[in-house]
């Protein structure tokens, strides 16, 4: 998951601490199985801020602890958050690296990311094609072969999972397609 992405569209929401942003991150169980470290954390904000998409509102300190530095969005990072999500649909690879920009789809062109997302399911469905042509290449007497055997519980799970893929993409595609313009 693209942690900039999160990042800025969390702030379009409103003001945030980083640490909220990383409790927040956690808690939703938005990306259970990624890993953010405060180094990791805070190197985004300063990047962010180096960049100027986001900006420090206020830093406060409670007796006994630390600073704490309150970020807000600038205008300048609300259009590179809209660039940033049209980037990672223009390069889809995987659904898992669209699952940042589903949860901000709400900030972008519906309409483009409607042609957009078309524009996945088109390639999920070549991928497809692609599995069905390569099974149906093998030879009839090499079934048995155990590689081929084995080659087959591999191909399972990938069409498996692009057939997943596509019918999360097509309702992705119904929801976005039923948000009032």
């Amino acid at each position: 998951m693209s942690l900039q992405i999160f990042i800025l569209g969390i702030l379009c929401e409103g003001h945030r601490h980083p640490y909220d942003i990383k409790k927040m991150f956690k808690r939703e169980s938005l990306a259970p199985e990624v890993r953010i470290s405060d180094g990791t954390l805070y190197y985004h904000f300063e990047a962010l801020t180096k960049q100027k998409y986001i900006e420090r509102i206020m830093v406060s300190r409670e007796e006994n602890r630390p600073e704490r530095t309150l970020y807000g969005i600038t205008e300048l990072g609300r259009e590179a958050l809209v660039e940033m999500i049209y980037k990672n649909f223009r390069s889809f690879k995987e659904v898992s690296d669209l699952y940042p920009c589903i949860l901000f789809i709400h900030h972008v062109s519906r309409e483009r990311v409607i042609g957009m997302l078309e524009d996945c399911i088109a390639a999920v469905n070549q991928k497809i094609q692609r599995f069905e042509r390569i099974w149906n290449d093998v030879p009839p007497d090499s079934s048995e072969h155990p590689i081929v055997l084995n080659a087959k519980i591999l191909q399972e799970h990938a069409m498996n999972r692009a057939k997943t893929d596509l019918e999360w993409l097509e309702k992705v595609l119904n929801r976005t397609k039923s948000i009032p313009s």
